[in-house]
């Protein structure tokens, strides 16, 4: 019963924290980790079970036993982040994982991955598409991929499209700037709310497995939503090359197919309009 599933979560931040808020009002009981310790008396009055976690490199490896004495784990960590040592450890993460899971009582994982394991192939990409990362970032992540999925419990992988919602303006992302090159591309991109509702709803699919993407089902321009988007955020608007060279459609019909998930925000002009 979900009253008595316990849901541990490695990565308790900007998706991570509402993901938690979202799950313990669903009566889930809720363990979360963070490497700040400034942020554990905060999750702890959320009533979140909170845990210090970090992986280093360069340092042994936390001991993840009473984290990972749950049901099922999320693991809700970016790839690399901004630090120079970011890369190696997070593959630092995925071999702690591999090696602490088969002693836990985990029998299912879900991993928030990303869409940047996906060329701009010039195409609609199903879940099925063949991924080719032609960014770092992108890299590392089909790599934790690997790893994880050769662990012998069920892992589900959901690749989210780019974030967006609070805190996270899209107006300032190209305010200002002139030229930018590939201004008829479509955009793939996913709102905070529908992200969290895509998660829950994976839990709570017993059937659910294999691979999902995560992306609102509409894709305007690139010039079209980020012109809309400084526009109604007062900044001074930026202009695109009216060209599309490089780019994917991010197709995320299986959701709606499988899983019967209806987004929150399908349009992502109609969400910049309710700012």
């Amino acid at each position: 019963m979900k009253s008595k599933e316990v849901i541990s979560l490695l990565g308790c931040g900007w998706l991570g924290f509402p993901l938690s808020v979202n799950l313990i009002s669903k009566a889930y009981k809720i363990k979360a980790s963070s490497t700040s310790p400034d942020k554990l008396a905060m999750l702890k009055a959320e009533g979140i079970d909170p845990y210090l976690v970090q992986f280093n490199a360069l340092k042994p490896d936390p001991d993840l036993h009473d984290l990972l004495h749950a049901d099922i784990l999320i693991i809700s960590v970016p790839p690399g982040g901004r630090s120079i040592n970011g890369p190696e450890n997070y593959r630092k993460m995925a071999d702690v994982l591999k090696s602490q899971l088969a002693e836990s009582r985990i029998s299912r994982l879900i991993l928030i991955s990303s869409t940047s394991v996906y060329a701009d192939s010039n195409s609609t990409i199903t879940e099925s598409s063949e991924i080719s990362p032609d960014t770092l970032s992108g890299s590392l992540m089909a790599e934790i991929e690997t790893i994880l999925s050769s662990l012998p419990i069920k892992v589900i992988i959901l690749r989210l499209a780019g974030l967006i919602g609070p805190g996270r303006s899209p107006g300032r992302f190209f305010a200002g700037k002139s030229n930018i090159p590939n201004g008829l591309a479509p955009v793939n991109l996913i709102h905070l709310d529908d992200a969290v509702n895509l998660i829950t709803c994976l839990i709570e699919t017993q059937n659910a497995a294999g691979i999902y993407n995560g992306c609102a089902p509409s894709h305007p321009t690139k010039a079209e939503f980020y012109t809309l988007a400084a526009k109604i955020e007062q900044l001074e608007p930026p202009s695109f090359l009216p060209e599309k060279v490089k780019w994917k459609v991010i197709s995320s019909e299986r959701t709606g197919k499988e899983l019967n998930f209806s987004y929150k925000f399908p349009s992502l002009m109609d969400w910049l309009h309710k700012i």
